[in-house]
């Protein structure tokens, strides 16, 4: 008699479940790895885009003797309309990172603080920057504000403001509270900063919320600095304009103020790169300074001038 041999064409259950099992371990064990990949590169991109900053903000020094202004009100001018008064550091730097095209768009006789449509520094107002965000970001950059046909550009980088809050508007109080090296009408120089430009942060991080959320507005006084009262990524709520901010969980803010005069502000550092922030120090270095530093470290950080001495971070 002929036997027959059938050959099995397929899986038993058994081995199915095994190669899934196998296939979900595999996931398992490379989506953690993929992940990690992902915000290495977002991270290498943030430190490239504050490295670009940093270029800039040593070019002007080199060419100006002196670093911008934090913001401008110029003494003596009673109309912020006019001068270029609420220009930022970042207006002033334009130039100096590739953006001096941008920058002749702007009327410097005239505000940036005004919100009616077709005003000649709308054009620098509202253009968004990609060297200006962190990829790890996830929030739109463009608010809308006085109207839907004004559009105001948000960055992820901020300038160090000192410990806050910032109330200052049309006139320079130096002894108000301690001082950070963006301040209204500040003109430091390196030589100014005593403390040295590897002990000092120039820019950091900071969050936005979604819809009209004013922090990280560029080339406008209120959301283009940052101070260091709290340390990185705190839960301590920012104090802001009432109606200019959006309290989220990652990045709360509470009402101080009412008006651009006189206002209160208070801003933290923040950014979804876990468990800390991207810095730049002053002599162009760019850092990850983590959520735990001692508070006493992160406000020395703040400060060109005070001589303390710093411990590790």
């Amino acid at each position: 008699m002929n036997t027959f041999v059938r050959k099995r064409t397929g899986f038993t259950l058994v081995e199915l479940l095994v190669v899934i099992a196998i296939i979900g371990v595999l996931v398992a064990l490379l989506l953690p790895a993929v992940q990690t990949a992902r915000e290495s590169a977002r991270r290498s991109s943030c430190t490239n885009n504050l490295r670009q900053l940093g270029v800039g903000l040593h070019i002007f020094h080199d060419t100006n003797l002196r670093l911008p202004a934090g913001t401008i009100w110029e003494p003596g001018v009673t109309n912020g309309n006019t001068k270029g008064c609420e220009a930022t550091w970042l207006t002033h730097l334009l130039p100096y990172f590739e953006q001096d095209a941008l920058y002749k768009t702007g009327d410097f006789n005239q505000g940036f603080g005004q919100g009616n449509a077709g005003h000649p520094n709308n054009t620098i107002t509202s253009t968004f920057l990609k060297v200006t965000r962190c990829p790890s970001d996830v929030h739109p950059v463009i608010i809308c504000s006085w109207g839907s046909s004004v559009a105001w550009a948000r960055g992820n980088y901020v300038a160090n403001n000192g410990i806050g809050p910032m109330t200052e508007t049309t006139s320079i109080d130096t002894n108000s509270r301690p001082q950070g090296v963006f301040m209204l009408q500040s003109k430091n120089r390196f030589a100014d900063i005593t403390d040295g430009t590897t002990n000092t942060v120039f820019l950091s991080e900071l969050l936005k919320s979604p819809g009209n959320d004013w922090r990280g507005v560029m080339h406008y006084p209120e959301g283009s600095l940052y101070q260091h009262n709290q340390t990185p990524n705190s839960t301590v709520p920012d104090e802001f304009r009432q109606g200019m901010c959006i309290s989220i969980l990652r990045a709360p803010c509470v009402p101080t103020s009412t008006s651009w005069n006189p206002k209160r502000i208070t801003l933290a550092a923040r950014s979804l790169h876990p468990n800390g922030v991207m810095v730049l120090l002053g002599d162009s270095g760019v850092r990850f300074v983590s959520n735990n530093i001692a508070l006493a470290t992160w406000r020395a950080l703040s400060s060109p001038q005070g001589g303390e001495t710093l411990t590790d971070f």
